[in-house]
């Protein structure tokens, strides 16, 4: 088994915390993972990626051509990750949470827990990762910010739609 993610979205979108705890998932089920960020000097404001192999065998070469899964955060991402779709890749594009995100009140800077519950959510159901090991990631790393307990409800409503 071999599973390619990438990850895009705006610099300072929160998009490699996400790859983070993903990546943290995987290593936990004792699975081979490679997770490579690629943002340009722009940071804030460009293009943010991050490409995330998970395999049961070794895995000799990190990049990838073509993803299995996609995440895009933002038009911009959508545009620099056209080369890296295939037919057979499942997208998850921010354009169709935005009633959800509106209805939910879900502020710019908890839009990446957002994300990373519905992510959680689609790795959960191919059975690569278990929720409780994301729930128990996601803490360790958030718990102490400032606006943790709408976090933890922010996660749960990525994960339950």
């Amino acid at each position: 088994m071999k599973f390619k993610i990438l990850l895009a979205g705006d610099g300072g979108q929160g998009v490699q915390t996400i790859a983070k705890i993903v990546s943290e998932c995987f290593f936990v089920k004792n699975f081979e993972v490679s997770s490579i960020p690629n943002y340009g000097l722009e940071q804030r404001g460009g293009v943010s990626l991050s490409f995330i192999q998970v395999s049961d065998k070794k895995i000799f070469y990190p990049k990838f051509a073509k993803a299995d899964f996609l995440l895009l955060m933002s038009d911009q991402a959508r545009e620099r990750t056209l080369e890296h779709v295939s037919d057979d890749t499942e997208i998850i594009d921010f354009k169709n949470y935005q009633e959800i995100i509106l209805q939910n009140k879900i502020s710019r800077s908890s839009l990446n827990i957002f994300f990373l519950g519905v992510v959680a959510k689609f790795l959960v159901e191919k059975s690569l990762i278990v929720k409780d090991d994301v729930f128990v990631i996601f803490e360790k790393k958030l718990a102490s910010k400032k606006n943790w307990e709408e976090n933890k409800q922010v996660f749960e409503v990525g994960f339950l739609i």
